[in-house]
């Protein structure tokens, strides 16, 4: 059971039936503007980009995907979007740019990171005990 997305296979019966609907494309996304910097923002864009493009027939494995995302972009980070098609020529594609884009978007101290870190802290480095100062300092 898929939730969420609309999946490839169904995307072109749903373009026929919302053929007479218009629906605007997703916003903008300027790197130079703060929002970009959360990462419930982001993702949030990334589901309603994902979301349009399937109900516009486009394959989200496709060129057009990636293309479309290009005309989205602004400042630096359409900057970081030509570094990709460069760097990955014929590898490039939707998903994969999505991934480089979190990446240079998300600042290293996001709050999802630090969480994921404090999930993983243990008081035990190579099966010995680093003590609590040791700890406390890491943490």
């Amino acid at each position: 059971m898929t939730t969420g997305i609309v999946t490839p296979e169904t995307s072109s019966t749903m373009s026929k039936r919302i053929k007479g609907i218009k629906i605007d494309a997703p916003e903008n996304l300027n790197s130079g503007d703060k929002k970009w910097r959360d990462s419930q923002y982001l993702d949030t864009c990334v589901n309603a980009i994902q979301r349009w493009l399937s109900m516009k027939g486009i394959r989200l494995e496709s060129k057009e995907a990636l293309d479309f995302v290009g005309f989205k972009l602004q400042g630096s980070a359409l900057t970081t979007y030509n570094h990709h098609l460069i760097k990955e020529k014929d590898k490039a594609f939707f998903f994969s740019f999505m991934l480089v884009l979190r990446e240079f978007l998300i600042p290293s101290t996001s709050k999802d990171l630090l969480w994921n870190q404090w999930e993983a802290a243990t008081s035990h480095k190579d099966g010995r005990h680093m003590g609590i100062k040791t700890f406390a300092n890491w943490l």
